[in-house]
């Protein structure tokens, strides 16, 4: 099992001036950092991985789609305009030497048309991560796709809709992250969903009902971890938390409050939390 520490606590844009993190997390215990995707040049990506190594950490990086690059839309633009994305977030990774690109890449986030998900939107997005599936796994990148909760997209809330999809898809280095927030949100049974999903889990957050720090909140840890323990998962399992500072944060995941006494509050609890269930 590998810790990292997801930085959107701290940026939307990693950059030199965030770099005195590193140190700090590797002498707290983490493995590795998760990265935001974003327009980096060739050297800027350079300048980043030359930092993770001199910290000895690895990363990996996160992503999400917009109504500008939607898979599962009827438009051919908006598809072909998401496969676009996906391919520059994919050289990011590979860039950055990470071993997965995640985040919410099945649909546009928080766009919603005001219906359920359809079977041609499921079609949709099977042929997508069909057609990227290959390109990141010639980059040697996994792809994690997260289910997210019913207020931020309609089209894949549940470990269920997870399960079916990632089956469907059907390729080796395309899998399900598992997030703790939004399990907290939409599942009856957390163990059961943990379980349900099994070795479809390629990424897993730790994350608290209020996106503070974690175990201060209502999220059932215990049966989290007991389910990881049981579907005997050994990848990265990643602190995300977010503040009210960070550009863009706020609006994206409707977060209005800061829910921990300071941000190292977060990343130390944090770590201990995971330590003590497994």
């Amino acid at each position: 099992m590998k810790l990292g520490m997801n930085l959107f606590l701290w940026t939307n844009r990693f950059e030199p001036k965030h770099f005195a993190l590193l140190p700090v997390l590797k002498k707290a215990g983490f493995d590795g950092v998760e990265i935001p995707s974003s327009d980096y040049s060739a050297n800027e990506l350079k300048i980043i991985r030359s930092a993770l190594d001199s910290n000895g950490l690895v990363c990996t990086v996160a992503t999400l789609l917009t109504a500008e690059n939607d898979p599962i839309a009827e438009d051919l633009k908006l598809r072909k305009a998401a496969l676009e994305k996906l391919n520059v977030d994919i050289a990011v990774a590979e860039s950055l030497g990470a071993e997965t690109l995640v985040g919410p890449i099945h649909s546009a986030h928080k766009v919603f048309p005001g219906r359920g998900p359809n079977e041609e939107e499921f079609e949709r997005c099977v042929e997508f991560f069909r057609a990227v599936g290959p390109i990141a796994r010639q980059a040697n990148v996994k792809l994690s796709i997260e289910g997210l909760n019913r207020f931020e997209c309609y089209f894949l809330n549940t470990t269920e809709q997870g399960k079916r999809l990632i089956d469907t898809i059907d390729l080796s280095n395309v899998g399900y992250l598992y997030d703790t927030h939004h399990a907290h949100i939409e599942e009856r049974d957390i163990y059961d969903a943990v379980t349900l999903l099994g070795s479809r889990i390629n990424h897993f957050h730790v994350s608290e009902s209020h996106r503070g720090t974690p175990g201060t909140g209502l999220v059932d840890w215990e049966s989290n971890f007991r389910g990881l323990k049981d579907i005997n998962y050994d990848g990265w399992v990643v602190i995300e938390a977010f503040a009210t500072d960070v550009v863009g944060i706020p609006q994206a995941v409707n977060i209005w409050r800061n829910c921990f006494a300071d941000k190292t509050e977060v990343f130390t609890k944090g770590i201990e939390l995971i330590r003590s269930h497994t």
